[in-house]
């Protein structure tokens, strides 16, 4: 499948700096002012992928969904595109271990080998890709804590030296406490792994005359309403179980921090010129995952002044807190990106999917963050502190007063923020009825929605 308008690609490094300067001066030579210079810039970034194929794969399928709603607008059908696809060194999981904890299985199920497997997947995570440039060499320490797995469960010497290890390899400046992070990197040792082996309460009973191994959480029957989200994988714990969790949690905090690093460290530079070179250029920003905290990220930083502002963003099933907008108050700490909000820094609409369908930022997100000891009543809910934005969306009711709620319609159906909205107005799109998981977001119901907001009323 190749793209039906010229793309552009900007590889990114570990560190979150340019790879090649030669891929930004040839984005800059194809949108220069000329008689086939593109209106319209659609920037795009991948989420939780381990290479350039398989983000480039997700690239075209999503603007073939868009794509055609663009040429069924009378408006958009008139103006010419290009594409710009953000890649940056990342790791691919199955949806289930996409978020913090991952969805940690029966201890029993939780290997020594499966354990040690994770610590090496850790350790390339934090070494350069290939197309990334830098070394290849994981950090020093990682093969002392991929031994120390064969002693983790009945050793407490073991368990501590393996917390220590696994912290003092992670940055301390990506802690917040939307994600329980700061509470990962600073209880003591003894407290965390009582935490990360420690059985959840469980949401609801289990039905009657299930038996454990009966139950799923990742079935459609659990999903439904995720009145059971949990699960029995989840709550019975364990210590091998446990430090699985850690472990995929550490690589969450990495990816956290590299998405945030790529968004200020590489696109704000790039938005800056493209503004600078092409004032009249309309910028429709795409993120999906981890992509909608580098977007985000990105946007946030960006200086004051309305030249530089992108003109769309799209946020499809973003991995960060429901409370990332958040307006400082009683109910949450005030949203990282805060400023997207308050400053104004997009010149359309916030558009933004979730649904309780995503079985990774719906479940896996917030069992992680069970780091801080509280268990909410309902996991991953709108009612819980560590809810993600792909689940539920920005709380327009709590923390984020200036949000639309919304759901997410068929193609041809009226959108309300069409007729007119703020500017950097998130507006939800429940997408329970179109997207069924994580990364089920290639629909014509998304590309109409974008198409939509690109061409909403502002007020």
């Amino acid at each position: 499948m190749s793209f039906p308008y010229p793309f552009f690609q900007i590889q990114c490094k570990v560190d979150g700096t340019l790879f090649l300067q030669s891929e930004v001066d040839a984005l800059m030579a194809g949108i220069a002012a000329s008689s086939h210079a593109p209106t319209d810039l659609f920037v795009l970034s991948h989420g939780w992928n381990n290479d350039l194929t398989y983000a480039t794969e997700l690239y075209t399928s999503l603007i073939a969904v868009i794509k055609p709603q663009l040429d069924a607008n009378p408006v958009l059908a008139r103006r010419s595109y290009a594409i710009c696809g953000i890649f940056w060194p990342s790791i691919q999981f199955d949806d289930k271990d996409l978020i913090p904890g991952g969805a940690a299985a029966l201890n029993d199920a939780v290997t020594i080998d499966h354990l040690k497997a994770r610590v090496r997947d850790l350790g390339n995570l934090t070494a350069a890709t290939e197309w990334a440039g830098g070394s290849t060499t994981p950090p020093a320490g990682f093969a002392e804590l991929e031994s120390l797995m064969d002693a983790i469960e009945d050793n407490p010497a073991a368990q501590l030296r393996a917390v220590d290890l696994l912290r003092s390899m992670l940055p301390a400046g990506n802690a917040t406490s939307d994600d329980g992070s700061d509470h990962f990197l600073t209880i003591k040792n003894t407290t965390l792994v009582t935490r990360l082996s420690k059985p959840l309460n469980p949401p609801v009973a289990v039905p009657g005359g299930s038996g454990a191994a009966s139950i799923d959480p990742f079935s459609t029957e659990t999903l439904s309403g995720l009145g059971g989200a949990a699960g029995f994988r989840d709550v019975l714990g364990g210590i091998r179980s446990g430090f699985l969790n850690a472990l995929n949690y550490s690589t969450y905090y990495l990816m956290k921090g590299r998405a945030g690093d790529v968004g200020v460290k590489s696109l704000v530079p790039l938005l800056i010129r493209l503004r600078t070179s092409r004032p009249d250029l309309r910028i429709h920003m795409i993120g999906h995952s981890f992509g909608c905290r580098l977007v985000s990220s990105g946007v946030n930083c960006l200086p004051d002044g309305e030249q530089f502002r992108p003109d769309t963003v799209m946020l499809l099933q973003g991995a960060f807190s429901h409370n990332g907008f958040a307006k400082e108050g009683d109910n949450a700490d005030r949203g990282v990106f805060r400023d997207v909000i308050e400053k104004r820094k997009v010149r359309g609409p916030i558009l933004i999917s979730h649904t309780r369908r995503d079985k990774a930022v719906g479940i896996a997100y917030p069992i992680a963050s069970r780091l801080s000891g509280v268990n909410a009543a309902a996991l991953g809910d709108a009612n819980d502190i560590y809810g993600g934005l792909g689940s539920n969306g920005t709380q327009t009711k709590i923390t984020t007063p200036e949000g639309n709620a919304g759901t997410m319609l068929k193609v041809g159906e009226t959108y309300s923020f069409a007729a007119g909205v703020a500017p950097s107005t998130p507006c939800n799109l429940n997408a329970d009825a179109f997207i069924s998981g994580h990364s089920d977001i290639c629909k014509p119901e998304v590309g109409y929605a974008l198409s939509v907001g690109m061409t909403a009323k502002m007020s």
